[in-house]
């Protein structure tokens, strides 16, 4: 069977040729439509700051001016100073924020490690450290699961927060999306696919950060990600440019075989 490549610039078959290429992936499945679309309703959401509980006085401290990416990213407080309770209030009905935390340099009485941003590659393996307030869930629901550390859930309040008890200087916010966690997670195991008239294995790995490399493989082919602890979502790709081309990316059809 020939593979067929249909995008906006017309049609053509694929060759696998000799050559062989390295592979850096970050992701199995592309990005959603409807997840896109729940994003770009967190544009103008804000970060607000107060010392009344009922946010009588909030000070706005930062604002999502841009499509945030389906995994953790700080927003970063240009003026920060102390405030007892924080929050994030939608700028639609709902947040759909999957994860949130507030952070600081110092490691302060009440903090923890902050979870560490994604690594995507080699260069991004050494981070600044930062430290994590806990405190008091408030909100329309107590039960935030924005604080719960799982990717996979989800706050569809209007806004959700923290009271720290009092009074303490935030200087980022660490958020997350609602995503489906299609990127490689560190820990998980992989295995890749590639085709050469049948899909042959090109070996497991184990996640070490956010990204697998892969070297040694035909190149100008197709590939297929497989996640071997979670998830059943799974989508072949094309790789190009040093970038995954996913399957809908454009549209990958096989015309040498029936179904």
């Amino acid at each position: 069977s020939r593979l067929m490549q249909v995008g906006p610039e017309g049609a053509g078959y694929i060759e696998p040729d000799t050559a062989v290429t390295t592979l850096t992936l970050t992701r199995k499945f592309p990005m959603k439509t409807r997840l896109q679309y729940f994003n770009a309703q967190i544009i103008g959401t804000t970060v607000e700051g107060a010392n009344q509980a009922d946010f009588s006085d909030a000070v706005t401290l930062a604002v999502v001016s841009d499509t945030l990416k389906p995994y953790l990213q700080d927003l970063v407080i240009r003026n920060p100073g102390y405030y007892r309770y924080y929050r994030i209030l939608a700028s639609s009905s709902h947040l759909h924020i999957a994860e949130m935390e507030l952070l600081c340099r110092e490691q302060l009485p009440g903090t923890v490690d902050a979870t560490p941003l994604p690594v995507f590659d080699e260069n991004g393996i050494e981070q600044t450290r930062f430290y994590r307030f806990q405190g008091e869930i408030i909100g329309e629901n107590t039960d935030s699961t924005a604080f719960d550390g799982d990717m996979l859930t989800y706050n569809n309040e209007k806004w959700t927060g923290l009271d720290l008890g009092r009074p303490q200087k935030v200087t980022r916010v660490r958020l997350a999306p609602r995503n489906a966690h299609n990127g490689i997670v560190p820990g998980n195991r992989y295995e890749l696919f590639y085709w050469e008239g049948e899909w042959l294995t090109a070996g497991i790995k184990k996640a070490e950060y956010h990204f697998l490399t892969f070297d040694s493989l035909p190149r100008n082919t197709l590939y297929w990600l497989r996640n071997l602890d979670h998830g059943k979502e799974e989508q072949p790709f094309y790789y190009s440019n040093g970038r995954q081309i996913f399957s809908n990316q454009p549209v990958w059809t096989d015309y040498g075989e029936e179904e």
